[in-house]
């Protein structure tokens, strides 16, 4: 198994363990995302091949991507322990090839248990760890002392340990050296199923990855789950609540020893040895410290499964944020708000904003200037975007695509829409003003609306998928928007439907658009007739 460790801008050390491609980048759809400025978005990427060989690539940054301190131009083959530079962060590529696969398999049997459960552990006193006081044998005291010193090794290990795979490793790891087990499992639990799969699975022999068929009674799994305490057989073959389990019979297994990994009442998994050569081979004593590791693991297992959780969070923040305003991005992290996906039909009204006479701009200006003005002015315009609850499709060149509706959507839509076309052109106004003080460009936009029907959803290729909508009625308010001049807000008959009471507009001629086999009807906003806006709108001020 290959892997990529390093640490986050945070310090968190990170493992990633690679498939078939592994893209790294500051892009938050890259596999392995860096924050580092002077990382490219799409910086480098790790391939496999055919034969299973890793190989690195850098595609295209501006920076350059390093293997062990040097540039690399092309493609490059990693080996075990290799570094990688990307700016400020430091990745290690690790890969055991001396580790054979594993032909594990671990087999839970349902059997003919017909049983009824009684006791669950023992309770004889030797099994116990007694007071200092009340021991008289000093091979006893040795023993103990050995199991508590190892149990507070794995304590002080698994304590700092970041890998979930690693930590359920050591785990079974120090299990073997306290317990006489001739096997090994640590089953998790899928969130939100009862369903429980083999993560960890070793043996005491030296070949300890290729312990075969490791049988598992369901018998026991379900004492474990069902009453959500360890259980322990001093010879499970003899055991009046296994009998006639299967995996028992078949196994000869003598001693087992199953112990939950609960986080307050959820079960989160199962640790489970077996000894197939004694019985008796586990004490109550024994049952003890497993239970203790299992909640300290339990305890350590909640963080991993929460900070992965937060992660995921994160990466859905950072792309809702590029759609949505932060109010709304909150709304639907919280739950408050349902985020629907897919391909589905939504009524939304969509605008197209467009920079009018823009080529000639960027032929009397050098391109850095252009540049500088373009994300200012983008950066007004949708902050108004999201100051009325508006969808940031897309950016079309010089051209803004934004949505109401889709994928949230309200009873106001089309409302909020034109007021967010009327206060772009007042607050482009005020740009210019500003432009013409400091004796620099100024730009002028056309602004197109049209309201109906449309199939909004995730659109795109595996590899990089966005939320847009599609449809006639998109199609449409791209060529209102191409006949709205400078200053104008041009809505479709549609849209005027919807906000014909709120808008003073002067109806068109009849306009003939590219690709429409028939004239439309067309109407020149003007502004807002006398109304005090709904307190849903978030706009402060009353509209004249």
């Amino acid at each position: 198994m290959a892997k990529i460790i390093y640490r986050d801008t945070r310090g968190v050390r990170r493992t990633h363990v690679l498939e078939n491609s592994t893209t790294l980048g500051r892009h938050p759809e890259q596999d392995i995302q860096i924050l580092d400025r002077v990382v490219s978005k799409e910086h480098a990427i790790i391939e496999k091949n055919m034969e299973g060989h890793f190989f690195l690539r850098d595609r295209g940054s501006r920076n350059g991507t390093f293997l062990n301190g040097e540039q690399i131009t092309g493609k490059e083959p990693l080996g075990d322990g290799d570094t990688i530079k990307l700016g400020s962060t430091e990745l290690t590529f690790r890969e055991d090839l001396t580790k054979p696969q594993s032909r594990n398999k671990v087999t839970i049997h349902a059997g003919d248990d017909q049983s009824h459960i009684q006791n669950r552990i023992a309770q004889e006193a030797a099994d116990r760890f007694l007071p200092e006081q009340r021991i008289a044998d000093e091979d006893v005291l040795r023993r103990d002392y050995e199991k508590l010193r190892i149990a507070h090794e794995l304590s002080q290990s698994i304590g700092v340990e970041t890998d979930l795979d690693v930590l359920l490793e050591k785990i079974l790891e120090k299990a073997f050296e306290l317990f006489p087990a001739d096997h090994g499992v640590i089953l998790m639990r899928i969130e939100d199923t009862d369903r429980l799969v083999p993560m960890v699975v070793r043996g005491r022999d030296e070949d300890s990855l290729n312990v075969g068929d490791v049988r598992i009674s369901q018998t026991i799994l379900n004492e474990v789950i069902d009453e959500k305490q360890a259980v322990l057989s001093s010879d499970a073959m003899q055991d009046d609540r296994f009998s006639g389990a299967h995996s028992i019979i078949l196994g000869n297994i003598r001693s087992t020893m199953s112990v939950p990994l609960l986080m307050e009442d959820e079960i989160l998994g199962v640790i489970h040895l077996d000894s197939t050569v004694e019985r008796g081979a586990f004490t109550e004593k024994d049952l003890q410290i497993l239970t203790g590791f299992a909640r300290q693991a339990a305890v350590l297992i909640n963080h991993h499964r929460l900070i992965k959780k937060m992660e995921e969070e994160i990466v859905v923040r950072e792309k809702l944020h590029r759609l949505l305003s932060p109010q709304l991005v909150e709304e639907v992290v919280s739950g408050k708000r349902e985020l629907k996906k897919g391909g589905e039909l939504r009524h939304a009204t969509v605008m197209f904003a467009d920079i009018r006479n823009f080529t000639p701009f960027t032929e009397r200006h050098p391109p850095q200037v252009v540049v500088d003005m373009l994300n200012e002015y983008f950066e007004l315009m949708v902050d108004i975007i999201f100051k009325y609850d508006g969808t940031l499709d897309k950016f079309i060149g010089d051209e803004i695509m934004a949505i109401w509706g889709a994928p949230i959507a309200a009873d106001d839509d089309a409302e909020r829409a034109v007021r967010c076309a009327i206060e772009m052109q007042e607050a482009i106004r005020v740009f210019n003003d500003n432009r013409r003080e400091a004796d620099s460009g100024t730009f002028q936009i056309g602004i197109g609306l049209n309201s109906g029907e449309c199939v909004a959803g995730y659109m795109g290729s595996t590899k990089s998928m966005n939320y847009t909508v599609m449809g006639d009625v998109v199609n449409t308010a791209a060529r209102i928007c191409s006949a709205a001049g400078p200053g104008d807000v041009i809505i479709g008959a549609d849209t005027f439907r919807e906000v014909g009471q709120i808008v003073r507009a002067n109806k068109l001629p009849p306009t003939e658009l590219k690709g429409k086999q028939q004239q439309v009807d067309l109407f020149m906003v003007r502004g807002l007739k006398q109304r005090t806006v709904k307190p849903t709108l978030r706009n402060p001020t009353s509209s004249d």
